[in-house]
């Protein structure tokens, strides 16, 4: 089976998911799990250990992060997922965010060039991202590239 590419933003900057977006996003062939904000900012608060802060149990959280990325795996495509609160954690907590997308390619995208030591050593260097500006044309570009890549990698098992 085809392994999807799960381009996952961590911030710091935030992204609004308007329909622009998730217009430009869905031309460069990715498509957003179908879950709220809520559930991502439980998400969030799951990963992080946050949720006392925010007045919540553990059991309140608890799966809110597995369901993002069942829903992402379903898609059967690729897939953006945007969580900016997840620049800040752990390297513990950033493992165990990557193992919720387990089965899927993870990019990593930031709105900042100092990179997160967190994440950058359990993500492949190529595949750690800085975007800046225009989100939406930057993933396109990472997407239609990778979309590129595959293509040459399957031709060359036809070859081979």
């Amino acid at each position: 089976m085809a392994k999807y590419n799960v381009f996952l933003h961590i911030g710091p900057a935030t992204v609004t998911l308007d329909d622009e977006l998730r217009s430009d996003l869905a031309r460069a062939g990715l498509l957003l799990p179908d879950v709220g904000q809520g559930d991502l900012d439980r998400a969030d608060l799951e990963i992080r250990r946050a949720h006392k802060s925010a007045g919540l149990r553990r059991r309140d959280v608890e799966g809110s992060w597995a369901k993002v990325g069942r829903r992402a795996f379903k898609l059967r495509s690729d897939a953006f997922i945007s969580q900016p609160r997840f620049f800040r954690a752990q390297a513990d907590q950033a493992a165990l965010a990557l193992d919720g997308l387990m089965g899927m390619r993870v990019h990593l995208l930031t709105s900042s060039p100092e990179l997160p030591s967190a994440w950058t050593g359990l993500v492949k260097p190529h595949r750690v991202h800085v975007v800046a500006d225009g989100i939406a044309a930057a993933v396109a570009g990472i997407a239609v590239r990778e979309r590129e890549a595959r293509t040459r990698r399957k031709a060359w098992k036809l070859v081979a």
